[in-house]
């Protein structure tokens, strides 16, 4: 696998408008969290992120759990490989689409003991928020009147 250090890559470069792009050929990036974290997780962007949109093919490690939260517009996962897991809710396996509303909170989504690959975008403005921090408007999945 074609793995490169988190921000290194020149994805304006890489990522033309109006032109077929082999995702195959893009090289997988290495994710860290909004704390410097190395979790694991790598990503290929497939829309230039300098363009303030969020759409990315993400592969998890196996048994993978990152932190509830929740985003400022509907987002939807495509899983391509393996089986998305989320606290609360019915193992998405490779084939299924999921959508989440913008303002909800979901617990810790996670990758099934085989890992995880989906094709995750956002259908608005991005913003990744903590639900202990920042209240979501909508709710959230630990709490039955939401």
């Amino acid at each position: 696998m074609d793995t490169a250090e988190p921000g290194s890559v020149d994805w304006h470069a890489l990522l033309p408008e109006r032109q077929p792009i082999e995702v195959d050929a893009l090289p997988w990036e290495e994710f860290r969290d909004g704390d410097g974290n190395r979790l694991g997780v790598m990503l290929k962007w497939v829309i230039d992120p300098a363009l303030g949109k969020n759409c990315m093919l993400l592969r998890l490690p196996p048994n993978h759990r990152a932190k509830a939260h929740w985003h400022l517009s509907d987002a939807l996962y495509v899983v391509t490989e393996g089986e998305l897991v989320i606290e609360g809710e019915p193992p998405i396996p490779a084939g299924h689409v999921r959508w989440v509303r913008g303002g909800f909170a979901y617990g810790p989504e996670g990758a099934g003991p085989e890992g995880c690959e989906f094709l995750f975008l956002s259908l608005g403005p991005y913003g990744q928020f903590d639900p202990d921090v920042d209240p979501p408007p909508l709710g959230r999945w630990d709490d039955a009147t939401a």
